[in-house]
Formats: structure tokens, sequence, C-alpha cells
């Protein structure tokens, strides 16, 4: 298994979460915790680029399904790059706060669910690697 930055964290994602219910919406904080989410994702996608994924090849080579899921994971994390500069695009150019706040929320959904997914491949990583000497 590789080591490889958690990006972007609980704390900056809750922090997004924090500024995009405020009222009233606090653009300038939404695009720099945004900003901060973007920087950190592009980190980890480097990270994960330098370092073959968040598996190593001895993972990837005992079961597929690992290796398959580790690649959508690597592709997930440049769509999500690319759905954060739009999000933080979008705040820039004055779209409605309520449309603003439900892309905001359902970018922040995503960004979790990714990380939940990242978490449960090592995890099952992990597992399989413990119970291959049974």
């Amino acid at each position: 298994m590789s080591a490889i930055a958690d990006h972007p964290s609980i704390d900056e994602l809750d922090h997004l979460s924090e500024v995009t219910s405020a009222v009233p919406l606090d653009r300038e904080q939404v695009i720099t915790a945004l900003r901060r989410i973007e920087q950190g994702l592009l980190e980890h996608a480097r990270g994960l680029d330098r370092e073959g994924g968040l598996l190593d090849e001895e993972d990837k080579a005992a079961r597929m399904s690992l290796f398959r899921e580790d690649e959508r994971l690597r592709h997930e994390v440049s769509q999500l790059i690319r759905d954060v500069g739009e999000v933080r695009r979008e705040a820039k150019s004055g779209v409605d706060d309520d449309e603003l706040r439900r892309q905001l929320a359902t970018t922040i959904a995503h960004l979790r669910g990714h990380r939940d997914a990242e978490a449960s491949l090592v995890l099952e990583s992990v597992a399989t690697d413990v119970g291959s000497g049974d």
C-alpha cells in the first residue's frame, strides 16, 4: 500500500460546508476554500501518479478488482479537480446564491464520497493482506 496525502482533508470539507451554510454567503470565503481544496486535490493527483495509485503493485496483482477500483478512483480525482474548479469559477461569476449552494452541496457530497471510497479501498487491501496468510 502506498502512502498518499489525505486530500481533501475532513477539516477542509467541514470548513467548506460551514461557509456554504453561512448567511449571507461569503463568496470570498467560498472561493478561498475551493481553491485550497483544488490545490490539495492537485497534490493528491500528483502523489497518486508518482506512487502509481493508492495500492502498490503487489496489492494490484493480487486482486484485479482492487486494481480496477484504484484506477477508477485515480480517474475520479481528475474529474473532481475539474468539478471544484468549475464551482469556483461559478462562485466568481455571480451565479445566484441558491444555485451556488446547490452546486457546493453536490460537490461536497462527491468529495466526501470519494474520500470514503479511497479509505474503503485501502482497508480492503489491508484486510486482503492480513487474511492472505490463513
